[in-house]
C-alpha cells in the first residue's frame, strides 16, 4: 500500500491545516465543522476514508513534479470539496433530517474551498473552465441518477457524482504545464471513482433500497431479473448475491476497469496500484461468499465448524 504509506506524514500535515481553517470561521458552526472534519480523517481508527480525494494530488506529484507547498494546498482544498459536497449530498438524500444550520456551514466550508483554488489560479486561469465542467457533471449525476439507469447505459455518470474529485487532476496538469495530459487523467479517474462507487454501493445495498438512492448493485440485479417497473426486493437480491454469485460478475466489471486502466500504469502508477487495491477488495468479498456458499452445499455442519475455526484463530 505504497500510495498510502509514503504519504501519511503529508496526510498529518492537510488536516492540520484543514482544522485551522475551520477552526477561524464563525464561532456558531466551529464546533460542527471541525467534528465533521474529523469524521474522515484518514489517519483515526473508525473514520469514514476517502483517499482519493486527498491523495490524488500526492501520486500526481509523484510523476509531475510541483512545489510542495502547492501540493499541500491543493489537497487541503480538496478536502474542503470533500467536507462540502457530502453535506450537499446528505441534504438531498435526507432532507427532512438536516439541520437548518447544515446549508449555512456547506456554505461557509465551499468559501474556504473556493479561497484556496482562487489563491493559486487567477480569475482568467483555465482551471475555472475546468471547474465549471466538473460542477456541471456533478450536477447532472445527481439530479438524474434515478431517472437513467446510469450503471447500465452510461457508467462514466457514476463517476460523475465524485466529479470534483478531478480538480486535482486540472491544478496539478496547469501548474506543471501539462494541460495537454487532462483528458487521459479525467478518464483514469473516472474508472476509479466508478469502482469506488461499485464497493460503497455493495456496502449501502440494505440503506440505499430504503431510502430509494441509486445503487449499482442493485441496478445489476434488477437488470438481471428484467425488472422494468420496480426495484428488486431484499429476498432477490440476496438471492442474486449469495445464491447465484452475482458478486462474481459484479467484481469482473472492477477488472475490465483496471484493464483500461493499464495504459496509465507506467505514467501514474500509485493511482493505478490504488485501484488495484480496490479490485482486490471487491473480489475477496466475491471469493468469501463464494467459499460461504460451497461450505452450506457441501452441508451445514461443515459451514459451522468453519466458522468456529476463522473465529478461534
Amino acid at each position: 500500500m505504497m500510495w498510502l504509506t509514503r504519504f501519511e506524514e503529508d496526510l498529518g500535515l492537510i488536516f492540520s491545516q484543514a482544522e485551522s481553517i475551520l477552526a477561524a470561521i464563525p464561532e456558531e458552526f466551529r464546533s460542527p465543522a471541525l467534528s465533521y472534519l474529523d469524521k474522515f480523517h484518514p489517519l483515526k481508527e473508525h473514520r469514514s476514508k476517502n483517499y482519493i480525494c486527498y491523495l490524488l494530488p500526492y501520486w500526481l506529484n509523484e510523476e509531475v513534479p510541483i512545489a510542495p507547498d502547492r501540493v499541500h494546498q491543493i489537497s487541503t482544498a480538496n478536502i474542503m470539496g470533500m467536507l462540502y459536497y457530502h453535506l450537499i449530498d446528505e441534504t438531498m438524500d435526507n432532507p427532512s433530517l438536516i439541520s437548518r444550520s447544515q446549508l449555512p456551514l456547506a456554505q461557509l466550508i465551499h468559501s474556504e474551498f473556493i479561497k484556496i483554488y482562487s489563491a493559486l489560479f487567477p480569475s482568467s486561469s483555465p482551471f475555472w473552465t475546468y471547474y465549471d465542467k466538473y460542477i456541471g457533471e456533478w450536477a447532472v449525476a445527481v439530479t438524474y441518477e434515478n431517472e437513467q439507469d446510469f450503471f447500465q447505459v452510461n457508467p462514466v455518470c457514476i463517476a460523475h457524482r465524485a466529479a470534483p474529485v478531478k480538480l486535482s487532476v486540472a491544478a496539478m496538469m496547469l501548474l506543471s504545464g501539462q494541460e495537454t495530459r487532462i483528458p487521459q487523467l479525467e478518464e483514469a479517474v473516472d474508472l476509479v471513482l466508478i469502482t469506488l462507487q461499485m464497493i460503497d454501493d455493495w456496502q449501502d445495498w440494505e440503506k440505499d433500497l430504503i431510502e430509494g438512492s441509486y445503487n449499482c448493485l442493485l441496478s445489476m440485479v434488477q437488470s438481471d431479473l428484467h425488472l422494468s417497473d420496480r426495484r428488486p426486493t431484499v429476498e432477490e437480491i440476496k438471492q442474486a448475491v449469495y445464491v447465484e454469485g452475482c458478486l462474481i460478475r459484479y467484481s469482473k466489471r472492477a477488472d475490465v476497469h483496471h484493464d483500461a486502466l493499464s495504459h496509465t500504469s507506467s505514467s501514474f502508477p500509485l493511482l493505478y496500484e490504488f485501484h488495484a487495491y480496490l479490485c482486490d477488495q471487491l473480489e475477496e468479498i466475491a471469493q468469501q461468499i463464494e467459499r460461504d456458499r460451497s461450505l452450506l452445499q457441501r452441508g451445514g455442519l461443515e459451514y459451522l465448524l468453519s466458522q468456529q475455526l476463522t473465529k478461534s484463530k
